[in-house]
């Protein structure tokens, strides 16, 4: 019921009606993306938004195949685009995607920035709906992110993994304790960003956009907010292999080290469920283990009810009793994964 007070918050979330349209910047990091750029840049050709009030910047972070050529042949004439290419930098804190990001804010003219990835498919109104929900103290707007899931049962699985744990993220902005976002899908006031000192104070992190977030929701004179919003909800493909969504876990979970209270008795509660949920049965009464399942299962869906339904996801209600299994599994394996080596390998980079 807690967390349900908070997801209500953020479903509840007050917008008003934009009259004069904000300047935006919208900013995509790419690094070796040939396969997904194209679509992306498609995606974003059709946002629906005054032309004159949003600049695209396209960040080539020094691709080696044929990222930037595609760039260049997708945009065509439209004066929206702009393609810049990073250069190595010095700074031990702007590494990868947070040295493309800050280059890009550097430059960009907006007083909202909206960043994705390019792996992903935005939504027609993604921009002129996100710039709704600031005000003069709101300085962050997380969103959404679903993944692809038809034709393959482990996008499926993905694709329920993102909606629970995004729906515990806003859960906890609504209590005003917030425990994550997603960076492709994650909004900022350029003012919040310089505030903050941008990347180049923020000690490097492997997941950059947390470690903004963190930074920005430590002014209390700041807001951070979640919505639940279909017309915010952005797309992205799945992880193709089993190595690969454990190397994005990973990633995730160092990322995650020195959440808030709030985040590490989450954890643990989460960690003792799944524990249980695995071994429990070789400890525990067959019907005490099996009530405690029923439970379990019931107090998730009852939480997830509201964001499946606003997402029209409840053709994956189905897989659900899957899921819980396959989450169980790799949350119990992925702590103990650091024992074997602390190195991170995504997208071909070793973090």
């Amino acid at each position: 019921m807690f967390l349900l007070k908070g997801l209500n918050r953020s479903i509840l979330l007050r917008k008003k009606d934009v009259g004069i349209f904000p300047k935006v910047s919208v900013i995509v990091a790419c690094k070796n993306e040939e396969k997904n750029i194209a679509n992306c840049i498609l995606s974003l050709s059709q946002l629906n938004y005054p032309s004159e009030s949003i600049e695209i910047i396209l960040v080539n972070d020094n691709s080696t195949d044929n990222t930037l050529h595609l760039m260049t042949d997708t945009i065509k004439d439209d004066s929206r685009f702009r393609i810049i290419s990073t250069e190595l930098n010095s700074s031990p804190n702007l590494k990868g995607k947070a040295n493309a990001i800050d280059a890009a804010v550097k430059l960009c003219t907006g007083q909202i920035i909206l960043c994705t990835d390019a792996d992903c498919e935005v939504p027609q109104y993604w921009v002129r709906e996100t710039v709704k929900y600031y005000s003069e103290q709101t300085a962050m707007v997380c969103g959404f992110t679903m993944i692809k899931f038809e034709g393959s049962l482990f996008a499926k699985l993905q694709c329920l993994d993102w909606i629970y744990l995004l729906t515990l993220a806003s859960s906890s902005s609504g209590l005003k304790m917030i425990l994550s976002c997603v960076g492709n899908n994650l909004t900022f006031s350029k003012n919040s960003y310089e505030k903050v000192g941008g990347y180049e104070r923020i000690n490097f992190s492997v997941t950059e956009d947390l470690a903004l977030m963190r930074n920005i929701n430590a002014n209390k004179n700041f807001q951070i907010k979640f919505p639940v919003n279909k017309k915010c909800l952005v797309r992205s493909l799945p992880c193709e292999s089993i190595s690969e969504l454990f190397s994005q876990k990973r990633r995730w979970f160092r990322g995650g080290i020195g959440i808030n209270f709030f985040g590490y008795i989450m954890g643990f509660e989460l960690y003792t469920l799944n524990f249980f949920l695995i071994l429990g049965l070789f400890f525990t009464d067959p019907k005490l283990y099996y009530i405690l399942l029923i439970i379990k299962t019931f107090s998730e869906l009852v939480l997830l009810y509201k964001t499946i339904d606003k997402f029209d996801l409840k053709r994956l209600y189905k897989y659900y009793p899957l899921f819980i299994f396959y989450f169980a599994l790799y949350s119990l394996i992925l702590p103990w994964s650091f024992l074997f080596g602390k190195k991170i390998n995504w997208k071909g980079q070793k973090l």
